[in-house]
C-alpha cells in the first residue's frame, strides 16, 4: 500500500475531511464519556452503591483527563513524522481504546466492584485522552482561524452525540444483558473509526502506515522541536503571558459542575425521583442527542457570530441564575419537572461554556507548541471535574446539597469578573505569526 493509495485527500487539502475527521474521532471520544460518567453510575446507583463509591469511579475516570499536558509534551516532542505529527498517536490510542473495552467485556465488574470499575474508568479515560489531545493538536496545527469556531460546536456536538449513544445503548444493554454486552458495543463503534483512522493522511505525500511508501510533509519538518528544553521554555513562555494566566481559572471552572452533577445526579433522581437505570439514561441520552445536534448545527455558528467572550459571559449569567433557583426551590427537587428540567438545563451551560471557551484558548496558542500549550489548557478545564466530584462529595455526600449549589454560584460568579475584565486577542498573535511564519496551523495571513 503507498501513500497515495486511497480515495480520500489529505485533511490539509480538504475543509469538508477535516471536520468530518474531527466529528468522527470526537463521537468515539464520547463513548468512554457516557459509559463511564452516567451509565455506569447509574447501574453503580441500582445496585445500592452510594454517593461516595460513585464519586470514587466518577473522579478516577476523571483523573486522566487532568495530566493531559503529559500527552501535549510526548506528543510535541516525539512522533512519527512520515506519518504526520498526530496520526500515528491518534491510531495507538484508538486501538488501545478498542482493546481496553474487550479487557471490561471479560473482566465484567458488578455495580459494587469500586476499584475494578474504577481502574477500567482510568485506564480507558487515559486512552481517551491520548486520542483527545491528538485530534484536538491536528484542529490546531491544520484548520485555519476562520474554522475554529465550527470546529469547537463541532467537537462538543459530537462528543455529545457519542456519549448520548452510549448512555442510551449502554444502559440499556447493561439492565438486560449485563455490563459485557455494553463494553463489547462500544468495542466494536470504536473499531470502526479505527479503520477510518487508517486510511487518512494529514498531509501530501506521507505514510498510511509505517512499512508505506511516503515521506514527512517539510512544513511539518521545520517545526517539530526536536529537544526538551527549546520545547518547555517556548511553552513556558507562552503559558504565562497576561490573557493565559487570566484564562486558567475560567479554564478551571468549566468542569467543575459537570464533575460534580455526574456523581451526585444518579443519587439525585434514584433516591428523589425513584428513577431506574433506564429511566435516567433515556433522559440523559435524549438530551444528549438534541444538545449535541445544536452543538453541531448552531452552538459554534452563534458563538462565531456573537464573540466567544460575550457568548462566555451570558452561559456564566445562566449558570449562576440556575445554582440560585435549585436552591430557591429545593422543596420540589422530589418532582419528574424539576430533575428532568435540571439534566437538559444544566447540560445545555456545560456545552455553550465549552464551546465558547475552544476559540478563545486557540487564539492563545504559540504554533510551534500548539499542541502542548492547547492540551495544558484543556488539562487545566478539565482538573475542575475531579474537583467538582470531591465538592460534591463533601456537600452533598454529608447531607448538603443547598450548600454545593451555593458554592458554585460563588465560584462561577469570581469567574464571570475575570472574563469581564480580560482582554483576549484575535486569533494567533501577529508576534507570533511572524516569529513562526511555518507554525502549526493554516499560513498566517499578511498585508
Amino acid at each position: 500500500m503507498t501513500a497515495q493509495a486511497t480515495f480520500l485527500p489529505p485533511l490539509e487539502r480538504s475543509k469538508w475531511m477535516r471536520f468530518l475527521t474531527v466529528f468522527l474521532f470526537y463521537v468515539t471520544q464520547g463513548f468512554p464519556l457516557g459509559l463511564f460518567f452516567y451509565a455506569i453510575p447509574a447501574y453503580m446507583a441500582s445496585s445500592g452503591a452510594s454517593t461516595t463509591e460513585i464519586a470514587s469511579v466518577v473522579g478516577l475516570s476523571n483523573l486522566p483527563w487532568t495530566l493531559k499536558l503529559v500527552n501535549g509534551f510526548l506528543m510535541d516532542r516525539y512522533t512519527f513524522l512520515p506519518m504526520g505529527r498526530r496520526r500515528v498517536w491518534l491510531l495507538g490510542a484508538q486501538g488501545t481504546l478498542v482493546t481496553m473495552c474487550i479487557v471490561g467485556a471479560l473482566l465484567a465488574p458488578g455495580g459494587r466492584d469500586v476499584l475494578l470499575l474504577s481502574a477500567l474508568g482510568f485506564v480507558i479515560n487515559s486512552a481517551t485522552t491520548f486520542q483527545d489531545v491528538a485530534i484536538d493538536g491536528m484542529v490546531v496545527d491544520i484548520m485555519g482561524e476562520d474554522e475554529q469556531a465550527r470546529a469547537g460546536g463541532i467537537m462538543f456536538g459530537a462528543q455529545g452525540f457519542g456519549r448520548a449513544t452510549a448512555v442510551a445503548l449502554s444502559g440499556w444493554l447493561i439492565q438486560h444483558y449485563g455490563i459485557s454486552a455494553a463494553y463489547l458495543a462500544m468495542a466494536g463503534i470504536l473499531s470502526t473509526v479505527f479503520v477510518y483512522g487508517l486510511v487518512i493522511r494529514e498531509r501530501e505525500g506521507e505514510r498510511l502506515l509505517p512499512w508505506s511508501h511516503g515521506q514527512a510533509h517539510p512544513r511539518n519538518l521545520a517545526i517539530q522541536v526536536e529537544a526538551w528544553w527549546p520545547l518547555l521554555k517556548k511553552s513556558f513562555a507562552a503559558m504565562i503571558v497576561p490573557a493565559s494566566l487570566l484564562f486558567i481559572p475560567i479554564l478551571l471552572m468549566r468542569s467543575m459542575p459537570t464533575g460534580g452533577f455526574e456523581a451526585y445526579w444518579p443519587v439525585m433522581t434514584s433516591e428523589l425521583g425513584e428513577w431506574s437505570t433506564t429511566d435516567y439514561t433515556n433522559v440523559v441520552a435524549i438530551e444528549e442527542y438534541v444538545l449535541a445536534a445544536f452543538g453541531l448545527l448552531v452552538g459554534g455558528w452563534g458563538i462565531d457570530k456573537i464573540g466567544p467572550k460575550k457568548s462566555l459571559l451570558a452561559v456564566m449569567t445562566l449558570y449562576i441564575a440556575g445554582f440560585v433557583g435549585m436552591n430557591l426551590l429545593v422543596d420540589e427537587w422530589s418532582a419528574n419537572w424539576l430533575l428532568v428540567g435540571m439534566i437538559w438545563y444544566f447540560n445545555f451551560c456545560s456545552l455553550m461554556y465549552a464551546i465558547s471557551m475552544i476559540p478563545l484558548a486557540m487564539s492563545l496558542c504559540r504554533p510551534e507548541v500548539a499542541a502542548t500549550q492547547f492540551t495544558l489548557y484543556m488539562a487545566v478545564g478539565n482538573f475542575g471535574a475531579p474537583l467538582g466530584a470531591s465538592l460534591v462529595a463533601a456537600t452533598a455526600g454529608a447531607g448538603e446539597p443547598i450548600l454545593w449549589f451555593g458554592v458554585l454560584a460563588t465560584i462561577i460568579a469570581f469567574g464571570f469578573i475575570i472574563v469581564l475584565i480580560t482582554r483576549f486577542p484575535k486569533g494567533h498573535s501577529a508576534v507570533v505569526d511572524h516569529e513562526v511564519p511555518q507554525g502549526a496551523g493554516m499560513a498566517p495571513l499578511t498585508d
